[in-house]
């Protein structure tokens, strides 16, 4: 498993992770590259999954950037962490399974090095605490193997962070961060076991595979 790690090099385009993904898909769901973890952070941005609708856009001036992933519109941006598990599936590919898992990440991650009482909501994606997400989750497989993932709110800006839409199109409901439930912590220090957690939960999920290598971090130069 590769841990491609970019948290370190500033902010991104969400429109440049998107093409990052894309091509490593490609490759893996050919058997040409390792199952990866990609982790980011972004300038702010306003993505719209397959599920948006229009009044799920409160200010119609906002830039959206159209994506292939389930869900609802969704802010990404600085303070907030992007993990997208890319990985080929054993097959038959079990969705509801893989879903479960990265969620399940997620929640241990939270749960068991930050002590925070999350949990999943019945018929709701992501994870939160009571009526507050903390993490959404907005994914696609295609050839067996994974796109998108996890966005987690580390130390997002209460007052600027989801402004102007409403967020995965829930109306009974709000948003939250890490740093509103009182931990004060940094993106790496939250990516470290959100990793370890990802590799367990989805390890009895993946394709054999002929590509080996140990978990390590890549840094690019730059």
């Amino acid at each position: 498993m590769h841990v491609i790690d970019l948290l370190d090099t500033g902010l991104k385009t969400y429109t440049a992770m998107d093409e990052m993904q894309r091509d490593l898909h490609a490759k893996i769901a050919r058997g040409e590259h390792p199952n990866s973890f990609l982790l980011f952070e972004t300038e702010s941005s306003y993505t719209a999954g397959r599920h948006t609708r229009s009044d799920d856009i409160i200010d119609p001036t906002l830039p959206i950037i159209e994506t292939d992933r389930a869900g609802s519109i969704t802010w990404h941006g600085p303070g907030q962490l992007v993990c997208y598990p890319l990985v080929k599936l054993a097959a038959p590919v079990d969705v509801i399974k893989y879903i479960r898992a990265v969620e399940g990440a997620v929640l241990d991650t939270l749960q068991n090095s930050f002590n925070l009482d999350v949990r999943r909501i019945e018929g709701r994606a992501g994870v939160w605490i009571d009526n507050r997400k903390i993490s959404a989750i907005g994914l696609k497989i295609s050839q067996d193997a994974t796109l998108h993932g996890i966005s987690l709110n580390v130390n997002t800006d209460p007052a600027t962070a989801f402004s102007g839409i409403v967020p995965c199109g829930i109306t009974d409901a709000t948003v939250t961060s890490m740093a509103e439930e009182g931990i004060d912590t940094t993106l790496g220090a939250v990516a470290a076991p959100l990793v370890a957690a990802l590799e367990q939960r989805l390890e009895p999920l993946l394709a054999p595979t002929t590509i080996e290598g140990d978990v390590h971090v890549y840094h690019p130069a730059g």
